[in-house]
């Protein structure tokens, strides 16, 4: 194999399937509970800051309800992602810095 720094011994394993999963998940069980917990901890966050949300999504007439949809997706995806690494670092498989 050739690259830009010239030629080299080492080979390039390539997987039967193209659509090989990047990152393994240990336990896809794990993943799950994390992504509902995570729309569980939406639904509590939601509820403290959906008078302010309905403000703001108020005074843009056209996108009010495109806005919601957007902050409560947001919110789940911090959500999920932030129990995701709890999860995996309680678990010693991560560890942050």
């Amino acid at each position: 194999m050739t690259n830009a720094r010239g030629p080299s011994s080492e080979t390039l394993e390539e997987t039967a399937g193209s659509d090989a999963c990047v990152c393994s998940i240990g336990n896809a069980v794990e993943h799950y509970v994390t992504g509902i917990l995570g729309l569980v901890a939406t639904l509590v966050v939601g509820m403290q800051v959906y008078p302010w949300l309905q403000s703001v999504a108020d005074t843009t007439s056209y996108l009010g309800s495109t806005w919601l949809v957007f902050s409560f997706a947001a919110i789940w995806l911090i959500c999920w992602i932030a129990l995701e690494v709890a999860w995996e670092w309680r678990a010693g498989r991560v560890h942050l810095l």
